[in-house]
């Protein structure tokens, strides 16, 4: 009994490892996502001339969930007479939609600025803040892609070591 408790600690232990690992993977597949909607917005507004509840809708059906929920839902919580703004709208759903993905807390405030800045001026305007937000995007998925294996080798060999060492001090 007592071996399979320590077998079944250390599995974990290995499985927490390879969590992390996954989850460094998550965060740059969420950031890759953020800047395909930008993308998609930027066509839907700029090209297509959509106005923006329509632009948020057109993009939403082109993105897997949670994304596809959130970017709908803004759409129909700006087509409500409901007085609601925005940055309002924005952080709701934001909080709603948004909250089981790897984005950080300081990158759903900086999607949630971008949006914000989507209502305000013309359609210039809200393709150089949308180029600028995406210039970001790129910058910051480059950094974290630069060191992605090693990080991810170092979290699954420190979930080894770990599951290892807590096999062999509780033996």
């Amino acid at each position: 009994m007592r071996l399979a408790v320590l077998l079944a600690a250390s599995l974990a232990c290995v499985g927490i490892g390879f969590a992390k690992s996954a989850a460094l993977s998550a965060h740059v597949k969420d950031l890759e996502t953020l800047q395909k909607i930008i993308q998609y917005l930027r066509g839907e507004i700029v090209t297509a001339a959509s106005p923006l509840p329509d632009a948020f809708w057109e993009t939403g059906r082109r993105m897997r969930d949670p994304y596809r929920d959130f970017l709908q839902d803004i759409s129909e919580d700006m087509r409500r007479p409901d007085g609601k703004t925005l940055p309002a709208i924005l952080e709701e759903n934001t909080a709603v939609h948004l909250a089981d993905t790897r984005l950080t807390k300081e990158e759903k405030e900086e999607l949630q600025e971008a949006g914000c800045s989507l209502g305000t001026g013309d359609r210039a305007m809200q393709k150089a803040n949308l180029d600028r937000y995406e210039a970001r995007l790129v910058q910051r998925i480059a950094e974290l892609q630069k060191g992605l294996p090693e990080r991810k080798r170092l979290c699954q060999s420190l979930g080894i070591m770990g599951g290892l060492f807590l096999f062999l001090i509780l033996v």
